[in-house]
């Protein structure tokens, strides 16, 4: 112990040199008073004694200053770290000397400086997490050991139908109210490994849920990625639709001529005019196919963006008259009455004049085709420049059969035909083309219909002042 307390005497008169001279010349100023006071004559025991009372006193009273100077930093030191402990990491001790007391003061400060560094970062983390799951488009739930939801995403909750801080401390069952989405996080406990199912919800969403416990174990809680495959749902849908459709449009001249060539190879070749015939069958056949391929590559270019618009003022008159004196033949031949109601006053139209008669001649070619005898074809077109942004609209009207409501929405997807029996001829695609079409002039296409009483077909296109979104 002797080693140690030397040294420790030491290393306290090192650091508190200034303190233990103050003192020691305090103390010989007593003691040097002390000596005067008695050397001055014959004193009194009763003096002697209130003299070394008041010298006392003051030794007392040096000593207890000392002493209360460095409580006094102690006390700021504890002061600091109490505002620490507190949360506010901002707070510093006042760092002086180099003694054990400064030591002290120094090493709070560093301990604070990490923390608040510590902090910041953690807060950094915290605001990328909390953005990562503000953008992100699948659903994310962090679940505790108990199966209590701490964190939920803007995604989960809009798969989920609910509130996120309405689900917030709820336990999982509660927020997801599926029994299939409860299973799978019930097996991932289960098993204590990533469970994973593809579901159907009430909403009509397709949603994948993947359940795994965290990196550290389950005892440290679950984490539940909700991926909604709606959208990719949906083009798998149109995609087998579209394989359908096209197979369907297909084998029907395939097999016509197929039975055609059996038929020649039988013996009709040796007819002159039978031959002729079948040929000339086989010759419509095979253009109807062309002309599906065509369209389908012409739709392919419009989508893809690989069919450039010429893009041009052009009045609305020479996009319509065109058109209808083109068809009006073919009107007159079925019986129907084709009008033209243009106000003198039209804007004229940004457009690729050929892509958008096409439009129109596929339009009115339709409204023909579904159109009983004796039946009315107006095509009209005026301007709405209350709308955002102004636009010219032109309508093609009919007294037609009409479209059930349950397919209008439909109508303009490839080789939707909204009833088969009655469809006639054509590929399908007309309506796919001239939604494109009309889609990459910044314009909206849209049919209003009632069945057996006639449809409405319009669509927009923009004035010459206004700047298109797409070349």
């Amino acid at each position: 112990m002797k080693p140690f307390t030397w040294r420790s005497i030491q290393h306290t008169v090192r650091d508190r040199w200034r303190y233990v001279l103050v003192v020691f010349l305090a103390l010989c100023v007593i003691a040097a008073l002390l000596m005067w006071f008695v050397s001055q004559g014959e004193r009194t025991t009763t003096e002697l004694l209130i003299a070394g009372l008041a010298l006392a006193v003051a030794a007392t009273i040096l000593l207890v200053g000392a002493l209360d100077l460095s409580a006094w930093r102690v006390r700021q030191i504890t002061n600091t770290v109490e505002q620490i402990a507190a949360g506010d990491l901002e707070a510093r001790a006042p760092a002086h000397g180099v003694g054990d007391i400064g030591a002290l003061s120094y090493a709070v400060n560093s301990m604070a400086e990490r923390l608040e560094r510590q902090s910041r970062k953690r807060n950094r983390e915290r605001d990328r997490l909390h953005t990562v799951l503000h953008v992100m488009t699948d659903g994310v739930i962090m679940l505790n050991k108990h199966g209590y939801v701490s964190i939920i995403n803007p995604a989960a909750a809009r798969i989920l139908n609910v509130k996120s801080d309405e689900a917030l401390n709820k336990s999982f069952v509660q927020v997801v109210k599926d029994y299939r989405i409860a299973e799978v996080w019930l097996n991932c406990i289960k098993y204590n490994l990533e469970q994973s199912s593809t579901l159907e919800l009430a909403n009509e969403a397709y949603v994948r849920i993947i359940v795994t416990p965290f990196l550290r174990g389950a005892a440290n809680g679950y984490l539940v990625l909700m991926q909604d495959l709606s959208h990719l749902h949906r083009l798998e849908t149109v995609r087998r639709d579209f394989v359908s459709n096209l197979s369907h449009e297909l084998r029907t001249p395939l097999a016509s001529i197929k039975a055609l060539v059996d038929t020649l190879r039988d013996g009709a070749i040796e007819d002159p005019p039978a031959a002729e015939h079948f040929l000339e069958r086989m010759e419509i056949e095979v253009d109807e196919m062309t002309q599906m391929v065509q369209e389908l590559l012409e739709l392919s270019r419009i989508e893809s963006g690989q069919a450039p618009l010429r893009l041009f003022p052009t009045a609305v008159s020479l996009l319509v008259e065109p058109v209808v004196a083109r068809l009006q033949a073919q009107a007159e031949r079925a019986s129907l009455t084709l009008n033209v109601v243009l106000p003198p006053d039209l804007p004229e139209v940004m457009v690729d004049a050929d892509r958008v008669r096409t439009v129109i001649l596929n339009l009115v070619h339709n409204a023909i085709k579904f159109t009983p005898p004796g039946g009315y074809i107006t095509v009209s077109a005026r301007s709405v420049p209350d709308t955002s942004p102004e636009a010219v609209v032109i309508s093609v009207a009919d007294t037609g059969i009409g479209i059930p409501a349950e397919d209008a929405t439909r109508i303009f997807e490839r080789f939707y035909k909204a009833d088969r029996a009655r469809s006639g001829g054509g590929t399908g695609l007309g309506l796919a083309i001239a939604k494109h079409t009309v889609q990459a002039h910044n314009g909206h296409i849209w049919v209003e219909s009632t069945e057996n009483v006639g449809s409405t077909f319009s669509f927009t296109l923009p004035l010459v002042n206004l700047p298109l979104t797409k070349n």
